[in-house]
């Protein structure tokens, strides 16, 4: 009699996965999940009206007559919104096979699978151009880019800089020179912002090297925080996580933070608006679903905010496309309670 072994019986055996696939990406989307989100509500742009003025009041003789006035002057401010979108496709003989296999059992369902990994690819590709969507046709116009929210040049939602100095951001730069982090520098921006705006930021954010080489700059005396308040609310960092501050103003650190650069910002004065959607028989689309990325150290599992439209592009034989979008952008109403430090090493 022969002896059954392993070799017999292998290619008769079905392989039995665990029930979770083990995803390698990080699509953490750190500043998409603390900065407002919500709907766009003045039309098919983002538009606002900025003041701006100099003049204020003054010693007159008695009984003078009034012959200057010194009313300030409302600019129209605006933004377009940005088009973003990604895409997916599937088989109905691929979705069989997963729905009979039914293990792992994260791809049973291969559609809502499939799905779930758009939705985290699109959540990132917006928090990626938080910090540095170029604001061309269909783009964001992210915080770093050139002439964006953080700038002091350029002409941003259609005002001039160099007409209207006030519309400047705060920027602290080193000609392009990488320079060390400094409480110096730090403190620097901060009260420049506070000169400029009378408003103290509440958040700071910056790149994960820059946040370890800040945690170095304490020796013994670091401190930390377990919970921060933005926009007026208290926000308690996931499972106890602790982080650091500068003189009560929390510190995130984010990937996706351009190197060498570390961002102040007031966060009732930055939001992310999206043009309304909705299904309806004109785009014949599925549904409405809510955009988030991967969880994090810092603040866990985020929370849908944006919400894309799953669009059906239509079948192709036996293969089944479908399209997420929507239309987003940031907009910054205070540019100037705002700030940035530029040309940061985290090796010096």
């Amino acid at each position: 009699m022969s002896v059954v072994a392993t070799a017999q019986i292998a290619s008769a055996l079905t392989t039995i996965f665990e029930d979770r696939i083990a995803s390698q990406i990080n699509r953490a989307t750190v500043l998409l999940q603390v900065l407002p989100v919500g709907n766009g509500t003045t039309g098919k742009n983002i538009t606002w009206a900025a003041r701006f003025g100099t003049a204020v009041g003054a010693a007159r003789a008695e009984g003078a007559d009034v012959v200057t006035f010194d009313n300030d002057d409302k600019i129209p401010a605006s933004l377009e919104y940005g088009t973003y979108d990604t895409a997916f496709s599937v088989t109905g003989k691929a979705m069989a096979m997963a729905a009979a296999a039914r293990n792992p059992d994260e791809i049973a369902n291969l559609f809502v699978d499939e799905l779930g990994d758009s939705i985290e690819r699109l959540a990132k590709g917006v928090a990626q151009d938080l910090w540095t969507g170029s604001g061309a046709a269909n783009f964001i116009f992210g915080l770093l880019a050139s002439g964006g929210p953080l700038s002091n040049t350029g002409t941003y939602a259609g005002i001039d800089r160099a007409v209207r100095t006030q519309w400047q951001s705060n920027v602290n730069a080193n000609g392009g020179v990488p320079r060390a982090l400094t409480f110096d520098v730090l403190r620097a921006l901060r009260l420049q912002i506070y000169r400029a705006s009378g408003i103290k930021p509440d958040l700071i954010v910056t790149t994960p090297e820059l946040y370890n080489k800040y945690s170095t700059l304490f020796g013994q005396q670091r401190r930390w925080v377990t919970d921060i308040r933005l926009r007026g609310q208290q926000i308690v960092l996931d499972g106890g996580f602790t982080m650091l501050e500068l003189d009560g103003i929390p510190i995130l650190e984010d990937v996706d933070c351009p190197a060498g650069n570390m961002v102040m910002l007031s966060t009732s004065t930055v939001r992310v608006l999206q043009l309304p959607d909705q299904v309806n028989t004109a785009n014949q689309s599925m549904a409405m679903v809510a955009v988030m990325g991967t969880p994090e150290d810092q603040l866990g599992q985020p929370t849908g905010k944006l919400t894309a439209r799953i669009h059906a592009l239509g079948p192709k034989g036996d293969a089944y496309p479908f399209q997420l979008i929507l239309y987003p952008q940031l907009q910054c109403r205070y540019p100037f309670r705002n700030g940035v430090i530029k040309d940061l090493d985290a090796a010096l």
